[in-house]
């Protein structure tokens, strides 16, 4: 595959979710080949690429000869991939607490920041992504490749319960704010505050 096709598929995987996450396709609505080609103007390569992605990570899944559907999600499968996030997330960052030196602290810092220049109110595939950024580069701190890619095969996972909760219940498409507990989490670390960043980090997984 060359350059431009990648680009053009990775266009296509960033509009796709994007809309999927905003609510854009009905639970009940298939997607097909055919009908993306003419929606984005590309040759069907790309397009597939693009939904073969969106089904590895499990947002769509496919019925053969026919199209695409959304995957949905129990509310017990959003409980467990919550659930196990925390037991990763919080227990690293108890077991890893000597690795926040100075220098992991500014990076921390300089992301938030960047994350905040994205306003107050923002679109949710923004607000989404942003957390996912920030939660891996937190992980990224511990050092451990194989628990990092277990934490990143969650929050895929986790994309799907966000579109579904995105698309059942009645949100606006923007967000208030980017995390009410980020700026805390990190407050609570720089501080020396273990119990209090580890609460925190587990409140802010269980409340998406």
């Amino acid at each position: 595959m060359n350059d431009n096709n990648t680009s053009i598929k990775e266009h296509i995987y960033r509009s796709l979710l994007k809309d999927i996450i905003e609510g854009n396709y009905s639970p009940e609505q298939v997607l097909n080949e055919k009908n993306l080609m003419e929606q984005y103007q590309v040759s069907r390569s790309p397009i597939r690429e693009a939904l073969v992605e969106l089904c590895k990570e499990k947002v769509l899944y496919s019925i053969p000869y026919y199209g695409y559907k959304i995957t949905p999600l129990t509310e017990q499968d959003i409980y467990n991939v919550k659930t196990y996030r925390c037991v990763l997330e919080c227990g690293f960052m108890s077991e890893c607490w000597h690795k926040f030196t100075p220098e992991a602290l500014s990076a921390l810092e300089e992301l938030k920041n960047s994350q905040l220049k994205h306003g107050a109110r923002q679109e949710a595939i923004r607000h989404w992504n942003d957390n996912i950024d920030f939660h891996l580069a937190f992980f990224r701190i511990y050092e451990n490749d194989y628990a990092y890619e277990t934490l990143r095969s969650a929050m895929s996972m986790q994309t799907r319960a966000y579109v579904q909760i995105r698309m059942t219940q009645q949100h606006s498409p923007l967000f208030e704010e980017t995390s009410v507990f980020h700026s805390s989490i990190l407050d609570a670390v720089k501080r020396n505050d273990k119990t209090t960043a580890v609460g925190l980090m587990r409140a802010d997984i269980m409340s998406i």
